[in-house]
């Protein structure tokens, strides 16, 4: 049996739930105004659970296959959120605080888990993630950062730190057992900052650290 609950407080907030399958699971909590929450679960034992708390905040979360679950919270104005999980067992965390914050997560495989934490306003992070047992972890806090990770293999680590104004992360990964760390802190007057890393190949680690 599949399951859904709906809590939505003060005006027209909007949420969709569509399940097909055995012991899926949907949890969405809406406090504000006009916030947009969907959901979709193909398959079994899937967990869902929105939470948004504030204006015109959008959700969007699409599970196909097992055991995956997703969790999204959005406190602020203007935040979308796009959680797509394919497979087995993959796990997706967002956390969006402030506003016109964009995230988006594309998991495909096994054993999959992306954790995104949005402070402030106008920050971008986009995931996709193919293969197993891979792992990200974004923290952005300041304004008009952006953080793109994209990664095909197994066993892959990535962790990005932003904080400041207006920095840019590029991280692309082919292979496996590797291990990318960037770190970027600095506001408007310390300027901005780029980071590119492309790895081919198994077992490489790369450090990049980038401050005022």
């Amino acid at each position: 049996m599949s399951q859904g609950l709906l809590l939505s407080f003060l005006g027209n907030n909007d949420s969709g739930i569509d399940q097909i399958g055995q012991h899926n699971k949907a949890n969405v909590t809406q406090l504000g105004a006009l916030n947009d929450s969907t959901v979709y679960q193909q398959g079994d034992n899937n967990t869902a659970t929105i939470d948004q708390d504030g204006f015109k905040n959008i959700s969007v979360v699409e599970q196909i296959g097992n055991h995956n679950g997703s969790t999204v919270s959005q406190d602020g104005k203007f935040n979308d959120s796009y959680v797509y999980l394919e497979g087995n067992n993959n796990k997706a965390t967002v956390k969006q605080d402030g506003e016109e914050n964009v995230s988006v997560v594309e998991e495909n495989g096994t054993h999959n888990n992306a954790n995104i934490t949005q402070i402030g306003n106008e920050n971008d992070s986009y995931t996709y993630l193919s293969g197993n047992y891979n792992e990200v972890y974004v923290t952005q806090n300041g304004y008009s950062l952006d953080s793109t990770i994209l990664a095909v293999g197994d066993h892959n680590t990535h962790d990005v730190m932003q904080s400041g104004y207006n920095h840019d992360s590029y991280i692309y990964t082919q292979g496996s057992n590797n291990a990318q760390h960037v770190t970027q802190s600095g506001y408007l007057w310390g300027g901005s900052h780029t980071s590119t890393i492309e790895t081919y190949g198994n077992n490489n680690t790369n450090y990049v650290s980038q401050g005022q």
